[in-house]
């Protein structure tokens, strides 16, 4: 019965608001329904977990009334908030079009005219109020049916053995029913966009299990520094970018590799210092390269960042934030209408930091993990399978791909405890950290693939991106500080194409410019909302940002300028002062960039909080 409850009141979102959902079929609909009964059950068992223990529990006083009460009544309570959290999310979602999160408490405690129109809002839209009156009394009837059959014998050993197995399955049931399951993460918001597309996750998902599961997480503050004019003259998120002067013809494939923990300092052609990526070296001779800069120190800030646009501006990643269920689009979501085939790689174990969760929401079609690969004598004994075993398999993958497709891949050797297989022992160097060696096992992995790949008839009409997710630790000064522990290669790389052979650009790029950079390449000029710029736009204000130690640091192509608590604290010439020992905040007129900054940071958080983060008319 509380299932059924839960359902129906979680379905009323739809109902409600069902042309806010067209273009999908009746039966994209009873699936996303159907679907959401795995989240519908985790919140079933949250709720309900008090009441189960309390009916299974190996003791005789579980029958007696007073027990009973203590047991029914804050379950009741519970379910009587979800009832009304969903059925209030069923009219509130039509003006944010996602379910709510813990933030809308403080949200609300903010808007100091709540308690005015909250009367109002009952009388307009008065029947999905009926509706969870309705429910309730359903709930309370149902609660009251239950009897728990007194035994006045004395327990015996017997007895209590199978009260005590009733209780253990019991409790077992609970736990996996919170979990969602036997999956290797208990399931979280982002999860939705595996089942179903991204618009109709809110279809999945009900709001109590979104707000139970943002509680603790640091939402963002709704900025106001600018009116709407003002902020859109600062800083504009929504860009298109004309055709360049050479559109490559035929449509090209795109492959990004993302590398495992490719600081700039281990790659000898951006550092100038003994490097451990041979193979890279050599290929940046034949590429547009660029030291640049990572959104975040962490692979679940840098694959937003790289492939939709979308750094992280709190101390939470986004796939783990109150904005987890938000509309987003990148670059996958973009290709998708040139009807390209689209795939996400990582040899990792299915459901790492919710990897594949976020290829879903981001418009991938496939995704490819370890469970997909089919050689599981090839796994490392700690993340996933071996770099070089996992390009090759990558390489004959993209083989059976219909061209022009999109490819993404993240390494992952390269990653803490760094081992390498144990028949390459002894052939790749060491330096000062731990990792270099294991970098440079990776990049003959990377050596391996892209000689296979020239093999193959899709290799000279793809452009290669190359990049790292975030950085490593530095072993030398210049890569401890604030700048150098986010210097990171991008590089573009496409056979043939003199307009990415044989330069080195000194200008600042960050991973945010990834995704717009690659739509200008390929000549679509379709509008998008990214956090960063096309590297080809000559006219767009050049800049870099990332969130660390709870602040924001900006850079231009002269200053990196860092805030505390929404405030300038230091300022430095960083092409002159890399080890940024000279502080030049008091030295220099720097309002411009402020101003800047603080335009970004409105436009991102509010964007963010009022799930405006994808074009409305991209479906």
């Amino acid at each position: 019965m509380i299932l059924l409850v839960l359902v129906l009141s979680r379905v009323s979102l739809y109902v409600f608001n069902f042309q806010l959902f067209s273009g999908f079929t009746t039966s994209d609909i009873a699936w996303a329904i159907f679907v959401g009964l795995r989240f519908d059950l985790s919140v079933l068992f949250m709720l309900s977990a008090l009441f189960i223990i309390g009916n299974t529990i190996p003791m005789p006083f579980r029958s007696a009334k007073v027990f009973q009460a203590i047991i029914k009544v804050p379950t009741l309570i519970a379910l009587t908030l979800a009832i009304f959290l969903n059925l209030s999310d069923a009219i509130y979602y039509r003006f944010t079009l996602k379910r709510m999160t813990f933030d809308i408490f403080s949200y609300l405690s903010s808007m100091e005219t709540f308690w005015e129109v909250a009367p109002r809002f009952l009388v307009d839209f008065w029947y999905a109020f009926l509706m969870a009156i309705v429910l309730l009394v359903f709930l309370v009837f149902s609660f009251n049916g239950v009897r728990v059959k007194v035994n006045r014998n004395p327990w015996s050993i017997k007895t209590f053995i199978l009260q005590t197995v009733i209780f253990i399955v019991s409790m077992g049931i609970v736990i996996i029913g919170i979990r969602g399951g036997f999956q290797l993460k208990p399931i979280n918001i982002v999860d939705a966009s595996l089942h179903a597309p991204a618009r109709l996750s809110p279809v999945v998902l009900n709001t109590p299990f979104t707000i139970i599961k943002s509680v603790g997480q640091t939402g963002l503050e709704l900025k106001s520094d600018f009116t709407e004019v003002e902020l859109e003259k600062n800083y504009q998120p929504v860009q298109s970018y004309p055709p360049l002067d050479s559109v490559p013809e035929p449509i090209k494939n795109v492959v990004v590799l993302i590398l495992e923990s490719f600081s700039s300092e281990h790659i000898g052609y951006l550092s100038h210092q003994k490097s451990f990526t041979p193979f890279l070296d050599s290929l940046f001779e034949h590429s547009l390269v660029f030291s640049g800069i990572a959104n975040g120190k962490r692979s679940i800030e840098g694959i937003p960042a790289i492939l939709s646009a979308l750094p992280t501006l709190s101390d939470e990643s986004f796939l783990n934030s109150p904005y987890a269920g938000n509309q987003i689009e990148g670059l996958a979501h973009s290709l998708n209408h040139y009807n390209y085939q689209t795939a996400f790689f990582h040899g990792g174990n299915n459901g790492t930091m919710s990897f594949d969760a976020y290829a879903s929401a981001a418009g991938f079609q496939e995704y490819y993990g370890k469970n997909e690969y089919p050689n599981p004598e090839d796994y490392d004994g700690h993340w996933g399978i071996w770099d070089e075993k996992y390009l090759q398999y990558f390489t004959e993958e993209l083989t059976e791909f219909k061209e022009p497709f999109l490819a993404a891949l993240f390494t992952l050797s390269s990653h803490h405890p760094y081992q390498i297989p144990a028949e390459y022992t002894g052939k790749f160097p060491k330096g000062k950290l731990q990792i270099q060696q294991a970098i440079a096992y990776s990049d003959f992995a990377l050596k391996q693939f892209f000689t296979s790949a020239k093999t193959k008839n899709w290799y000279q009409n793809t452009l290669f991106v190359i990049t790292a997710d975030h950085t490593s630790e530095g072993a030398e000064a210049a890569y401890q500080n604030s700048l150098g522990q986010f210097s990171i290669p991008i590089a573009f790389f496409a056979p043939g194409d003199t307009l990415m052979t044989r330069r080195s650009k000194k200008k600042l790029v960050q991973q945010t410019d990834i995704y717009p950079s690659i739509l200008h390449y390929l000549g679509m000029q379709d509008s998008i909302i990214a956090f960063g710029n096309s590297i080809f736009e000559g006219s767009s204000r050049i800049f870099a940002v990332n969130y660390f130690n709870g602040n924001l640091q900006m850079m231009d192509e002269e200053y990196l300028l860092q805030m505390e608590d929404g405030n300038p604290k230091s300022l430095y010439e960083y092409r002159k002062d890399s080890l940024l020992k000279n502080n030049v905040l008091n030295k220099r007129d720097i309002n411009d960039l402020v101003t800047f900054e603080k335009a970004f940071q409105q436009q991102y958080n509010n964007r963010m909080i009022q799930n405006q983060i994808r074009i409305k008319n991209h479906e």
